[in-house]
C-alpha cells in the first residue's frame, strides 16, 4: 500500500516536471521543473534501497510544493497588508510576476511575499515604483538584493528625490534595466496589459502635492476584467486624466492616497464606475485614512480596506472575478 502511495507521489512530480499552461510551457519555473524532476530521481533511488520511510514524508511534501508553485490560469492581484502605505503583487495567468510599490516596511512586505509565494520563487519580472515617498519606495529597495528582478518601470521624479538615493544606487550596482512612466506607454505582458495614464507628458506643478500628483496611474486588462492603480494621485491629477479623456471605467478601483480627502473626487468616482474600491491603509493611522467624505463618495461601491481584511485578492479569469481577503 505504502509503496503504490509512493508510486502516485512519483507521478505527481513527473506531471509537476514537465506541465504545461494552454499549450505553452510555464514561463519562469525552470527552477522549479529541476528540483521536481531530481526529487523524481531522488525518490526512485531510495525506493530502490526500500528507504521508503523518509521518503514518503519528503515525497508528499515535494509534490504539494511542486504543484503549489504552478499557475493557475488566471489573474491574481494581491493588495498586500503592509501598514500605511501601497504594496500589490501581481501575477498573470502564466506565471510573470510584477510588483507595484513596496510599502512603508521591509519586514512587512516580505513577511507578504513570503506568505504567497513558495521559497524558491526569487524572481520578479516587473517591479514598479509609483513615486518615491517612503510608504511607497522603503520596502523596494532590500528587495533588489533579495529577487531577481528582471526590469524597472520607474518614476521621473525618482531621479531628483533624496529619500530615492539607495534605490538608485542599487539599481544601478544590480545593472537592472530601468525605463521611466509616461502617459500611452502600453506594456502587454502575455495576456495582460498595463497601460500608464499618469504622469502626462508634461508634469503637473504648483499642485497641493506634486509629488502625489506625478504619481504613475495603471490601467491593468484581462479579458473583461479591469483594475485601476491610482497610487498617491489626489484631484489635479484626476481632472488631467478626465480632461485628456482617457479610459478610466474599470471594475477595481485602487483608492487614490490611501483615501485622503484631496483624491477620489466625485467625478473621478463616476467616470470609474467601480463596482470594487480597495484601501489601502494602516490600522488607527494618524491621518485620519480613509476620509469620511471619500467613504461618502464611494456609496454603493463595494469597499474592501487592508486594515480591517487584510490581504485583498483580485482573481479573474477574463471573464469572471472573485475578491478574497485574509479576514
Amino acid at each position: 500500500m505504502i509503496c503504490g502511495f509512493l508510486s502516485v507521489m512519483v507521478c505527481l512530480l513527473e506531471f509537476a516536471a514537465h506541465a504545461t499552461l494552454d499549450k505553452r510551457p510555464l514561463a519562469g519555473i525552470v527552477y522549479h521543473i529541476m528540483k521536481a524532476q531530481a526529487a523524481t530521481n531522488w525518490l526512485r533511488a531510495q525506493l530502490a534501497g526500500w528507504r521508503w520511510i523518509g521518503a514518503l514524508a519528503a515525497v508528499a511534501a515535494m509534490a504539494w510544493l511542486a504543484l503549489r508553485g504552478l499557475p493557475d490560469g488566471r489573474l491574481h492581484v494581491y493588495f498586500l497588508e503592509v501598514g500605511q502605505g501601497d504594496a500589490m503583487l501581481i501575477q498573470s495567468p502564466d506565471g510573470r510576476q510584477i510588483m507595484v510599490d513596496g510599502g512603508p516596511s521591509p519586514t512587512a512586505l516580505l513577511y507578504e511575499l513570503g506568505d504567497i509565494l513558495p521559497f524558491w520563487d526569487r524572481t520578479l519580472d516587473l517591479v514598479i515604483l509609483t513615486h518615491p515617498d517612503g510608504d511607497h519606495i522603503t520596502g523596494l529597495i532590500p528587495l533588489l538584493d533579495r529577487y531577481q528582478v528582471v526590469q524597472v518601470l520607474d518614476a521621473a521624479q525618482s531621479e531628483a528625490a533624496a529619500e530615492a538615493a539607495p534605490w538608485r544606487a542599487r539599481l544601478a550596482a544590480a545593472g537592472i534595466r530601468r525605463t521611466f512612466a509616461q502617459r500611452g506607454m502600453s506594456l502587454p505582458i502575455g495576456d495582460l496589459t498595463l497601460t500608464v495614464l499618469n504622469p502626462g507628458t508634461r508634469p503637473l506643478k504648483g499642485t497641493t502635492s506634486d509629488d502625489n500628483n506625478n504619481s504613475t496611474v495603471l490601467r491593468l486588462d484581462y479579458g473583461a476584467t479591469s483594475l485601476l492603480l491610482t497610487a498617491d494621485a489626489e484631484a489635479e491629477a484626476e481632472a488631467d486624466m478626465l480632461a485628456a479623456g482617457l479610459l478610466l471605467r474599470a471594475d477595481v478601483l485602487k483608492v487614490g492616497h490611501h483615501g485622503s480627502q484631496g483624491a477620489t473626487s466625485a467625478r473621478f468616482v463616476a467616470a470609474v464606475a467601480p463596482r470594487v474600491a480597495v484601501i489601502q491603509v494602516g490600522a488607527e493611522n494618524t491621518f485620519g485614512h480613509p476620509s469620511p467624505e471619500v467613504l461618502k463618495r464611494l456609496a454603493g461601491v463595494q469597499v474592501y480596506r487592508t486594515d480591517q481584511q487584510g490581504r485583498i485578492e483580485v482573481v479573474s479569469d477574463g471573464k469572471r472575478m472573485w475578491v478574497k481577503t485574509a479576514r
